[in-house]
């Protein structure tokens, strides 16, 4: 074989392309991500795994993470609220009056975007006055 061998030779070997690297890329550097940046996602991806496999309390990663001074991790949360509401309605009895806004409540709240139970059997009758005739539901 006469002349250097060209899968050896370095000074004849075509450039890498762009973005090639002879050593593994951390996907942190193509984010951008300086290194305390980078320990902060690694702390918490590491804290959610845990819980998430059991091997963690999320109370006791919570307070971790706040100890570190990062976001605490999300949790599903059931909220029962007493909440008063003031619509007009027609309707010919006072007994009608609330079930007729108990319906235009519970229209407008099944368009949310989380699921909501409206518990009827706990529903407190406030107040509803009695106005004049509606004439344009004769």
């Amino acid at each position: 074989m006469t002349g250097p061998d060209p899968h050896t030779d370095t000074a004849t070997a075509p450039p890498a392309p762009p973005g090639h690297h002879d050593h593994p890329v951390d996907p942190a550097d193509e984010r951008g991500e300086d290194d305390l940046a980078r320990l902060r996602r690694l702390v918490r991806e590491q804290l959610a795994g845990a819980v998430v496999e059991d091997r963690l309390d999320l109370d006791l990663a919570n307070g971790m993470l706040a100890t570190f001074g990062l976001t605490e991790l999300p949790r599903r949360w059931t909220v029962r609220l007493g909440l008063t509401f003031t619509c007009e309605v027609t309707a010919a009895t006072r007994h009608e009056a609330f079930d007729t806004a108990e319906d235009a409540i519970e229209a407008a709240v099944l368009h949310a975007d989380c699921p909501i139970d409206i518990d009827y059997d706990s529903r407190e009758h406030v107040h509803a006055t009695a106005g004049d005739i509606d004439q344009h539901a004769l």
